[in-house]
Formats: structure tokens, C-alpha cells, sequence
């Protein structure tokens, strides 16, 4: 009688353990524990075990098999419907003037895998072919829109302070939408290697040699070494700090330095205005330096962040990739930076966030196919504010507002008599605006 009662005990205990991690296969670790106590004995344990699994064998959870060499799977996804505004003023006498409303959407859906042997991996598919987007329109005719792959990954981590990845990734730079859009998922390879100093210092080296467009090896044989077409590469490296100076107090600096050899052959798919032409993947030599300070105000988390990127060949872009021969270039030419300040989060149900940061990009300072594709319509030579603000109506659903605000701080750059490469494409706007109404749930 005491031994089936002990038995009811621990069965019941873990049950209810297992039925509350969802994952749960196999609760053998708990079972040794008890029965190494004394609680229950080598007979009962098995005993146990083996309800467990028959139980856990008419669940759901447990009608989905994997792989033994699968520690672990997340499956994960969102959706998005959005209402957007977007507006703009063209320069040269009203040239290039905009103003649409529009209703979009937007799907994601992932899987992360944990493996034996310290490897991880995974892959997403979503709702579009732009590198900075994945919103498809609505009204086009009932039309069905395609699904494509937006990730694919192979991680390795030997060592606890070495995380190696390959494929198309998640940026592993610490960086901004001044720099990098958020929707962007590099490919290539990256090198991610993180040290605890101490328990407030914590410092990193990472590196990233992304493909940026692979170009046909015969392109451009006949003709001069010049005129060859090369594959383009993106080259990166970041000394990732931070330190906490309290529980609620930390501050992340991250100086890097980042450079684009070769020239694009190949068509860039991108959201926002695009310079593609034979040689626009050169004078990118872009020393970043972005940060913030996090910290509780009134109770509520808080972020001030920074992003500064210096291009060393900005002049060279303006006038030689970009052809703007007559352009006086200065140092706001070569320059993008932008303060902000976040306040609040969402991760929950009441979650509330509001953030506003000021930005400024210059002509020949970042690369637009890369670069936000939102603020300024994806143009450079623009100035300007984004306000957002999100609650969450429930742990999955969470409504947002984006305004985007900007102008250009030199008017009328593509002038008469010259034939820049795409420059309207580029700096072909006086003002735009842009408001997003999104509704977002995730699963």
C-alpha cells in the first residue's frame, strides 16, 4: 500500500511536470534523482518511466517524431497586416511626386533545431523575394503570392565563447537600421567569439564575410581586366563591449569597420531604390560605430542607442559610382548618424513601447541596398524623425504605429548636363513621409 502510494505520488509530480514542458519526452534525469533519494525505488522508477511515455505517446507533442540526434525544436512564425501611406516630393520642379495608401501583409514561418555535437540549425520561409521585405500587397486581382526562403543555417559551437555559422543567416553584427535593414538576412559566413571578463565586462570579436552578388565567372572575358564582371563580397569585423554597471544598467559600444570589394553584375532585389549598375559595390570602406545605454525610467526599461557610419571613400561614391561629377562633396556626404531614445517593451500582454530617434544619411555614406528601406522611401541625401509606438492586447497580438518624417539636406543634386548612374533613384526626392498602421500576431 505504501509503495503504490509513493508511486501515485511521483507519477502524479511528474505528469504534471511533463504535461507543463510541452517538450518533454523522456523525464528519465527525474527519475534517477528520485530514486538515487530513496523516494522510489529501481523497480518503481522503471515502472514510471514507462506510464510516462506510453501517456506522453497520446498527446499531440508526442505524435511528432524526430530524428534521436534532434536535442531540441522550436517552431515559430508571425503574421502581419498592415495599412501604409507612403508620400514623397520629387526634386527638379516637382518631378517624381507620390502619394499612395496601401494594404499589405505579411507571413513567416520558421524552425530552429538543436543537435547533438553542438550544432544548431534552421531555416524560415516568407512572403516575398526583396532582401529588406517580405510584404506583399493586396489588390493585385486575388492574386497568391510565392513563398521563398529568407533563412537557411548551419551553426557550430566548439567552445562556449565560439559560435561559427554558415548559409543565410540572422546578422550577427550589432547594428542599426541606419546600416542594416532589419528584414536583411545576410549570406555567407560569420565568426562570433565572446569572453566574460568578469560578471560586468563582457567583450567580443566577430566576423562576417557575406556574398553580396555572385557574378558569372565568363562575364566580361573578352574585355579588359576592367570591364571584368566580379563576384561581390562584403567584408566585416566588430569588437562587440559591454558592461553592467548595476542590475538595470548596461552599455553596449561596438566599433567596426566594413568594406565591399568587387562590383555588381547581378540585379539586387530590394524594397527601396537600388543602384545596380557595373561598379556600385565599390568605395564602400564604412567605419561603424553604434552603441546604446539601457537603463529603468520610472519603472519602465529604457534605451538610448546611437549609430554612426563614416564612409572613406564616400567622395569617390558620390562622384565615380554614382557619377554626380559635379557634386561639392563635404564631410555630411560621407557621414550617417542617428540618436534615439526607446521606452517600454513588448513581450507580453500589456506590454506597451514608444521610441523616436533623429537621423541623418548622407549621399555618399551607407549603401541603399542595405540601408532602411523605409525611412526617406530607401533614398539617401535625407534627414529626418521615426516615431513608433506597439502595445500587446495579448501574449500573441500586438498593434503598432510607425511615422517616418524626412527631408533632404542638399536640394537638387541631379542637375542639368550630367548622366549620373541611377541618381534618381538615389536622391531624387525633396521630403517623404510614411505612416504604418500594423497588425501583428505570432505563433
Amino acid at each position: 500500500m505504501k509503495s503504490s502510494l509513493k508511486k501515485l505520488i511521483a507519477l502524479v509530480g511528474m505528469t504534471v511536470l511533463a504535461v507543463s514542458s510541452l517538450h518533454a519526452q523522456d523525464s528519465g534525469a527525474l527519475v534517477e534523482a528520485l530514486v538515487k533519494k530513496g523516494v522510489l525505488t529501481d523497480q518503481e522508477g522503471e515502472e514510471i518511466r514507462a506510464d510516462l511515455t506510453k501517456e506522453y505517446a497520446t498527446t499531440s507533442a508526442g505524435k511528432l517524431n524526430v530524428s534521436s540526434h534532434i536535442t531540441q525544436l522550436k517552431l515559430y512564425g508571425d503574421g502581419r497586416l498592415r495599412y501604409e501611406y507612403v508620400g514623397q516630393e520629387g526634386q527638379n520642379n516637382g518631378q517624381n511626386n507620390s502619394h499612395n495608401w496601401r494594404a499589405r501583409y505579411r507571413i513567416r514561418v520558421g524552425a530552429d533545431y538543436v543537435f547533438t555535437d553542438n550544432f544548431k540549425a534552421g531555416f524560415e520561409l516568407e512572403s516575398s523575394t526583396d532582401n529588406d521585405s517580405a510584404n506583399q500587397s493586396f489588390g493585385n486581382g486575388f492574386g497568391k503570392s510565392s513563398i521563398n526562403v529568407g533563412l537557411i543555417y548551419l551553426q557550430y559551437k566548439p567552445w562556449d565563447f565560439v559560435t561559427l555559422t554558415g548559409g543565410k543567416m540572422k546578422n550577427p553584427l550589432y547594428t542599426t537600421d541606419l546600416v542594416w535593414d532589419a528584414d536583411i538576412n545576410p549570406e555567407g559566413a560569420a565568426e562570433v567569439f565572446s569572453w566574460d571578463i568578469n560578471d560586468q565586462f563582457t567583450i567580443g570579436v566577430t566576423a562576417a564575410q557575406f556574398n553580396y552578388t555572385e557574378n558569372s565567372d565568363s562575364a566580361g572575358l573578352t574585355g579588359s581586366s576592367s570591364s571584368k564582371m566580379l563576384d561581390s563580397w562584403i567584408y566585416a569585423g566588430q569588437l562587440p563591449m559591454t558592461y553592467k554597471f548595476s542590475k538595470d544598467i548596461k552599455a553596449t559600444f561596438a566599433p567596426g569597420f566594413m568594406t565591399t570589394t568587387g562590383n555588381n553584375g547581378s540585379t539586387i532585389v530590394t524594397g527601396s531604390p537600388s543602384i545596380t549598375n557595373t561598379v556600385s559595390a565599390t568605395n564602400l570602406n564604412v567605419i561603424t560605430a553604434p552603441g546604446d545605454v539601457q537603463f529603468k525610467l520610472f519603472n519602465q526599461k529604457t534605451k538610448f542607442y546611437w549609430d554612426l557610419a563614416y564612409n572613406m571613400s564616400g567622395e569617390s561614391r558620390v562622384h565615380q559610382t554614382y557619377g554626380i561629377v559635379n557634386q561639392n562633396n563635404s564631410l555630411e556626404d560621407s557621414v550617417a548618424w542617428l540618436v534615439g531614445l526607446q521606452v517600454g517593451d513588448n513581450k507580453k500582454k500589456g506590454d506597451w513601447l514608444v521610441g523616436v530617434d533623429f537621423r541623418q544619411t548622407g549621399l555618399g555614406a551607407v549603401d541603399p541596398n542595405l540601408a532602411d528601406s523605409d525611412f526617406g522611401n530607401g533614398n539617401l541625401n535625407q534627414q529626418g524623425v521615426k516615431i513608433r509606438t506597439g502595445y500587446n492586447f495579448t501574449d500573441f497580438l500586438q498593434g503598432n504605429i510607425t511615422y517616418f518624417n524626412t527631408w533632404n539636406y542638399k536640394e537638387n543634386i541631379a542637375t542639368t548636363g550630367q548622366t549620373p548612374n541611377n541618381v534618381s533613384g538615389l536622391n531624387g526626392v525633396n521630403a517623404t513621409s510614411r505612416l504604418q498602421l500594423d497588425v501583428v500576431w505570432k505563433f
